[in-house]
């Protein structure tokens, strides 16, 4: 089999000096990389989960260390991943990011496990297969230099939580519109348990980004560890104003505009991606049908918050979606099983490479209708005019 080289320069924009004359790009060869192996929990062992053991540390992941088997690469970080086994990772929406870590084992709670079982799909008081592994990576801006461990499928019968009161946190810092002013930090939209997302621009008067759960208080508060780009990185957390301050996320790098950042405060991650500035409508419920040079523009009420009024199609084979590019089907917004014409969740197919979403239904009258869109949380909603 040929063996895959990837040039580094590509991924990192970094070369090797091997001479004052000359510079010679670093080429990785992951046919001689060496992927990390899962070894606890093992293979094969069961686990019942209860509510009254919910703050318990149940196991711990633990694994080998990746070898790139080059020099001069960035930190190996590594991402622990759950799924149902009979799904054997093939759907992409239903596996779920347990931690991102540069360490080699990571604690999880039996409360934890069972929130991202449940998001995962299982059922609770029935014993289902999950599988675990753990993917090396160098970056998530190239998935090519991602080794991924084999699989660790064990069976586990979770429990049915009551739902507890979400906590918000807020964003601020001279890198977005609140400045430092702690009692102006604007909030941020619970996405799923421990993680949170904000559309806002960023970039205009400064390049500094982080967290708080209190306004008007410095404590809690996330920063960023070292090592962290104005991307993606890890969080720091700040519990008490005894502790030292972490460093903010430095944005320098981006340039003014709308971003969707996202913070895990469970994972302790966040990743700051562009986002658009325009978005479009089209469908076969609309004036514009699938042609997707015809969609129609919708209103930027906000960064992320798009609306327009229009005239539905109703009808069983009506359907809609959303686009940000005229002429191109990526990147598109369509929705899950659960959306309907009213309300639902907005699902994001970044290129062409991804399979479609499911298009969003008509409503069951036709007539003229306000269409919302959020791309903090990626919902949509509906109301008749």
């Amino acid at each position: 089999m040929k063996k895959t080289a990837i040039i580094l320069a590509l991924i990192f924009g970094i070369s090797l000096m091997h001479s004052c004359e000359k510079e010679e790009e670093a080429v990785l060869n992951l046919g001689d990389a060496v992927a990390p192996v899962l070894t606890n929990p093992e293979d094969g062992e069961s686990y019942v989960l209860t509510e009254e053991e919910e703050d318990e540390v149940l196991f711990s992941f633990e694994w080998t260390e990746a070898d790139y088997k080059a020099e001069g690469l960035p930190q190996v970080r590594y991402l622990i991943q759950a799924d149902k086994s009979a799904r054997n990772w093939q759907v992409a929406d239903s596996i779920r990011d347990i931690a991102e870590t540069r360490e080699t084992s990571h604690e999880i709670t039996v409360g934890r496990l069972n929130t991202i079982l449940a998001r995962v799909g299982l059922e609770p008081f029935e014993e289902e297969a999950v599988s675990f592994r753990v993917i090396a990576f160098l970056t998530r801006a190239s998935d090519h230099a991602w080794l991924h461990s084999a699989s660790v499928g064990v069976n586990i019968t979770t429990f049915e939580a009551m739902p507890e009161e979400v906590k918000p946190i807020y964003m601020l810092g001279d890198g977005t519109p609140a400045g430092w002013d702690n009692t102006a930090a604007i909030e941020m939209y619970h996405i799923e348990e421990g993680s949170f997302a904000l559309v806002e621009r960023l970039g205009d008067d400064g390049d500094m980004v982080k967290f708080i759960s209190i306004l008007g208080e410095w404590a809690p508060q996330w920063g960023a560890e070292p090592g962290g780009t104005a991307t993606e990185g890890q969080l720091a957390y700040r519990p008490t104003e005894d502790d030292p301050d972490p460093d903010p996320i430095n944005i320098a790098e981006l340039e003014p505009g709308d971003y969707r950042v996202v913070a895990d405060t469970a994972a302790l991650t966040y990743h700051i991606t562009k986002a658009t500035e325009v978005l479009y409508l089209l469908g076969s419920a609309t004036e514009a049908g699938w042609d997707n040079e015809a969609a129609l523009e919708m209103t930027r009420e906000a960064p992320g918050m798009f609306s327009i009024v229009t005239d539905l199609t109703a009808g069983e084979d009506m359907y809609f979606k959303f686009i940000e590019v005229l002429g191109q089907w990526a990147p598109q917004y369509g929705t899950d099983e659960e959306g309907t014409w009213e309300e639902g969740n907005l699902i994001y197919r970044p290129t062409e490479d991804v399979d479609d979403p499911l298009d969003i239904p008509a409503p069951e009258t036709s007539g003229s209708y306000l269409i919302e869109v959020n791309l903090s949380n990626r919902t949509y909603q509906l109301t008749p005019e």
